[in-house]
């Protein structure tokens, strides 16, 4: 019986930090990929700055810089939303990937320590 328990226990305990690993490459992948839209809104906002300032030294008279701010605002607006869908989109893969850890893990755990019936 000792060692049967001795068994269970250096299996969960390996079943264990298997699937800490796991979580940790999952949530490492995320990170990084958050990371990545972050620095893309950066360079965004950046390239805006940029183009606002190169507009305002060419302009000459208002108009010209009314009609080029709307293209600006156009143009930015529409590639924000891009960098929203794709952090939307990684936390919908992010939502799949722990759910199926999850169940990874229930299912791992129930072949370990089986529930009994009578419990």
């Amino acid at each position: 019986m000792t060692n049967e328990i001795f068994e269970t226990m250096n299996k969960l305990g390996k079943s264990n930090y298997d699937a800490m690993q796991e979580l940790y490459n999952i949530n490492l992948k995320i990170a990084g990929q958050f990371a990545e839209q972050q620095q893309a809104f950066m360079n965004l906002s950046m390239e805006c700055v940029t183009a606002q300032m190169e507009m305002l030294g060419k302009s000459k008279d208002y108009k010209e810089v009314i009609s080029e701010q709307t293209a600006l605002i156009n143009e930015a607006s529409s590639k924000v939303q891009g960098i929203a869908r794709n952090a939307v989109d990684i936390m919908n893969e992010s939502k799949d990937e722990v759910s199926a850890w999850v169940e990874k893990g229930v299912e791992e755990a129930a072949t370990i320590v089986p529930f009994s019936k009578t419990a």
